[in-house]
């Protein structure tokens, strides 16, 4: 069995599972510890990734920002991105 990379593990997750992604989602579905680095990589090698900040709530009840993360390929994709973006600004899930 061929080995991926990371780039190509995450890559293969935005076209077949789902076209966004956090962190948190990174290293439990692919183990990929530093999901940032590996977008830098991708951005440098001309995928376009788009992100925002999301909040939600921890068990002790404080707020958490981090980022999801998308994969824009197409114009729909773009769209998609700004959408979701729109409809979750400002809440906290």
């Amino acid at each position: 069995m061929n080995k991926m990379n990371q780039k190509d593990q995450l890559l293969k997750y935005f076209q077949e599972e789902d076209y966004s992604i956090t962190t948190l989602e990174c290293m439990k579905s692919l183990l990929i510890l530093d999901l940032q680095g590996v977008i830098r990589d991708l951005k440098n090698d001309d995928y376009r990734i788009e992100s925002f900040y999301v909040s939600k709530t921890n068990m002790y009840g404080d707020v958490k920002k981090f980022k999801r993360y998308y994969l824009i390929q197409s114009a729909l994709d773009y769209e998609n991105f700004n959408r979701e973006r729109e409809v979750l600004k400002g809440i906290v899930l």
